[in-house]
């Protein structure tokens, strides 16, 4: 999350592509169906990426669990493209019943921070159901780079301005904008590299094509877990419960550099409360049974949970930052 604040413009609500006969589909059937009892058929969880990936992961760790919780069948559906935006902007048009929700991450922010045609509000075009997961942002290097430090890594770069080079999983995501408010406040200049995945800027990192990364802990849990990367600093609050002797970056100096990856599960706007509180505290309730939390932190994530009017405000705070970073530090959607 970044600690910076600019307010957001609107977002003009339209429908998207191939989701608008299903919108509108759904739409139609929704005054019919507006007083059953919720849940009464499955539920649709919509993940914006293909299977595999973290969100993709989640999503199916916690299908099984709600329905269990709710006695009907929750499914999950992946429609990926335009980094998630084409199954957010699909969610956002449908009824507000709970029954298709986003598993969104933090980069449903970033997109409309850095894209001006994003056909929604990332913010007001949803409800925030709750806060899932959330994993810190750090720093890798090779396992026997020269940088043993922070303070290494730093003063090389302000040797040589603009030729160090970090790696991401690409242009807009929360590690890039992580890079870039490391370099903001180090006060020095870096070279972003951008790949396709987090995987692959980490391999670039142990091939030694790129000398660090900025990666999420669970993108990168089992390359530091096989001693193939080294982690220099986390960009949390507190140390991450996964590498308890990892310092922060707070520790070292930065007391304000704080980026995480996150995972939330998102409905439509205007959801009843009777259906979002339902949803929100059997998710609540799931995210603190021992054994959900302990496949969690297998997935290299940490379990939160967060209320649902205290999950919007950080969604609205968080925008304002990332729409204030990427203004400063010229970041535009590719």
């Amino acid at each position: 999350m970044t600690r910076v604040k600019h307010r957001p413009d609107g977002r003009r609500r339209v429908l998207l592509g191939a989701g608008a006969g299903l919108a509108a589909g759904a739409g139609l059937a929704w005054p019919a169906r507006a007083q059953e009892a919720f849940p009464s058929r499955p539920i649709r969880i919509v993940v914006g990426f293909v299977a595999g990936g973290v969100s993709d992961v989640l999503a199916r760790l916690v299908a099984p669990e709600l329905q269990k919780a709710l006695g009907v069948s929750v499914l999950v559906e992946n429609r990926p493209g335009a980094s998630g935006m084409i199954a957010a902007g699909q969610v956002a048009k449908l009824p507000p019943d709970g029954y298709t929700l986003y598993m969104a991450p933090n980069t449903h922010l970033i997109n409309h921070a850095i894209n001006p045609n994003t056909p929604y509000d990332s913010v007001k075009d949803f409800t925030g159901i709750t806060l899932l997961t959330t994993t810190p942002n750090m720093l890798v290097v090779k396992d026997d780079s020269p940088y043993r430090t922070v303070a290494d890594f730093v003063a090389a770069a302000r040797a040589k301005p603009g030729e160090l080079s970090y790696a991401t999983s690409g242009i807009g995501t929360t590690v890039h904008f992580a890079g870039e408010l490391l370099a903001f406040q180090a006060g020095i200049k870096l070279n972003h590299v951008p790949f396709k995945g987090a995987n692959q800027s980490i391999e670039a990192v142990v091939a030694g094509h790129v000398p660090a990364s900025v990666s999420a802990v669970s993108s990168s849990i089992g390359f530091i877990r096989g001693g193939r990367v080294r982690v220099l600093g986390v960009m949390a609050e507190k140390r991450s419960a996964l590498l308890p002797d990892t310092p922060t970056f707070r520790e070292l100096g930065f007391k304000d550099l704080l980026s995480d990856t996150w995972l939330g599960l998102l409905g439509p706007a205007g959801m009843p409360p009777a259906v979002s509180g339902r949803l929100h505290n059997e998710l609540n309730r799931i995210l603190q049974t021992p054994e959900f939390r302990e496949k969690v932190l297998n997935t290299g994530n940490e379990p939160v949970g967060l209320g649902l009017a205290a999950f919007q405000t950080q969604m609205a705070r968080e925008l304002e930052g990332y729409i204030a970073l990427a203004k400063s530090a010229a970041i535009k959607a590719q």
